[in-house]
Parts: structure tokens; C-alpha cells; sequence
């Protein structure tokens, strides 16, 4: 598949079928990641990988989509590192194209995924969990991992790229 096939078949997976992601394409996803733009190329991305059944059911308590983190057979907490940032907008972009790059490269992977924010409500209790510094890091997104057990067709948009223009100059 070509990189803007990939783009336009990507979705969020929120449905998982319980196989087991090797470490080598966790592993894989997250040096996706780490390819992403990054202003004065300060890397502010860390990652917490969590597998354990005990500390990924404990996270998924903590979150509306519970069955979402509990189905997926791997979470990578996205952390961003407050020593190296210079500009909280632009760490936070940064994060932010460091994550799509994680969707990606799990899509192209074969893999299922999904970045949910929602649980930044109970970030402390996440960081926690996850055995992080929170005075250091910043939880950003969990991102949920495993084998798809959705239809792979994307999800349709609500608006065209028409519809998105608000000024041609």
C-alpha cells in the first residue's frame, strides 16, 4: 500500500481480537513515532509500554473506554518530557504528529489502534500506574494496540474537504 493509500484507510480500532502483538512491532510503532517533526529537534516523546493484564485493567478502569484499553493486548502511554520543551503549543503538536505517526505505523503494520485522550481526566493515577515522574512527564494519550477485529473499511466524515475551507486567497 502506498503512504496516501494509507492515509485514507487508517481508523481508529476500538475493537480488538485478543492475539498477541510481538514486541518487535510495538517496538516498530513507536520508532514511527519518533520520526515526527519535532521544533529545535528536542524529541519531547517518551513512552510507557504496558502489558501486564493487572496494570492495563487498572488503566482501563480509569477511562470511559474501558473495553477499549482492556480488549487491546498492549497500551503505550505517550508521556512528553516538560525538561526538554521550550513552548507548550508546539511540544504539545509535537506530540500530537508523533502519535498520528503511531496510528500509522500500526495501520501499515497490519494492527489495529486508537489514541484516546479523554483519559487525561485521571492522568496522575495513569502516570502512576505506569510508574512515571509525574513533576517530569505529562501524560498525553494512551494508545491502545492489537489486531483489528473491526471491519476494515475507515469510517466516513461528516464533512467533505470542501466543506473544511474557510478562505482560498
Amino acid at each position: 500500500m502506498n503512504a496516501y493509500d494509507m492515509l485514507l484507510t487508517r481508523k481508529s480500532v476500538r475493537s480488538y481480537t485478543g492475539a498477541h502483538v510481538d514486541d518487535e512491532l510495538v517496538e516498530k510503532i513507536m520508532l514511527a513515532g519518533t520520526r515526527a517533526p519535532s521544533g529545535m529537534a528536542n524529541e519531547p516523546w517518551r513512552f510507557a509500554v504496558v502489558r501486564d493484564p493487572k496494570v492495563k485493567g487498572e488503566i482501563a478502569q480509569l477511562t470511559k473506554h474501558t473495553k477499549v484499553l482492556e480488549g487491546a493486548d498492549v497500551l503505550i502511554c505517550l508521556f512528553m518530557d516538560n525538561s526538554v520543551g521550550y513552548n507548550a503549543t508546539k511540544d504539545a503538536n509535537t506530540i500530537g504528529a508523533c502519535a498520528e505517526n503511531m496510528l500509522l505505523a500500526a495501520h501499515a503494520l497490519g494492527l489495529g489502534a486508537v489514541w484516546i485522550a479523554e483519559i487525561l481526566k485521571n492522568k496522575e493515577q495513569v502516570t502512576e500506574l505506569c510508574g512515571v515522574d509525574g513533576s517530569r512527564y505529562d501524560l498525553m494519550v494512551v494508545i491502545p494496540v492489537g489486531y483489528s477485529a473491526e471491519n476494515a473499511d475507515p469510517n466516513p466524515r461528516k464533512n467533505s474537504v470542501a466543506d473544511c475551507i474557510i478562505s482560498r486567497k
